[in-house]
């Protein structure tokens, strides 16, 4: 893998670690992919025991079990960032079919929540709810948002959002468009080693 590309691909999975580590201890366990869901849930004022609410729960489950049997070779449920580095790229990048069969339904069941409607689109609104429970500062959620509406017609659809999603876990490409999902991910200093800067 080129420089430029391996920079490009470990940066975005630094930001995704920096979401999934809940409570800030450099780890990520199952309770923290369940945290962030409930957080997505709440922040979207979505009741818990909705059918969107339960399929979110059930595909970032779904997810967990995945990456983990990936690479938590010793079992013990907990994941680094160099683990998790390594296991994204063993995950999704290596193993196409990952994505489609664990990641993809997380993606669908995010973005359907967000979709307050059901009109196949999320508005500049939810958008930010969602940003906002991932951690994502507003001015990243305004950079992102306007990066992804290309059209500019304040609405992002459900089908783009996760093709999206897919770009920003998967492409190698600095021009996809995907890779603003979360924002400015060219900051100089989104990694700290520890935390990401959101």
């Amino acid at each position: 893998m080129e420089l430029l590309q391996r920079d490009l691909i470990e940066r975005k999975y630094d930001v995704c670690f920096g979401h999934g580590d809940q409570n800030d201890d450099g780890i990520l366990e199952m309770a923290d992919c369940i945290a962030l869901g409930a957080r997505v849930i709440a922040y979207l004022e979505e009741p818990f025991d909705s059918p969107k609410a339960l399929e979110l729960l059930r595909s970032f489950g779904q997810f967990w079990q995945h990456l983990t049997g990936k690479l938590d070779a010793d079992h013990d449920g907990k994941i680094t960032p160099e683990e998790f580095r390594e296991g994204m790229r063993q995950a999704w990048i290596d193993d196409p079919n990952g994505f489609e069969t664990a990641f993809r339904p997380a993606a669908q069941a995010l973005w359907n929540l967000c979709d307050k409607n059901d009109n196949g689109t999320v508005g500049a609104e939810e958008f930010a709810r969602f940003h906002k429970a991932f951690g994502t500062s507003e001015e990243n959620s305004r950079i992102s948002f306007a990066r992804l509406d290309v059209n500019g017609n304040g609405n992002l659809s459900v089908d783009e959002l996760v093709i999206a999603w897919k770009e920003f876990y998967t492409s190698l490409d600095p021009d996809a468009p995907g890779n603003w999902l979360f924002g400015d991910i060219w900051e100089k200093d989104i990694w700290d080693g520890n935390r990401v800067k959101l």
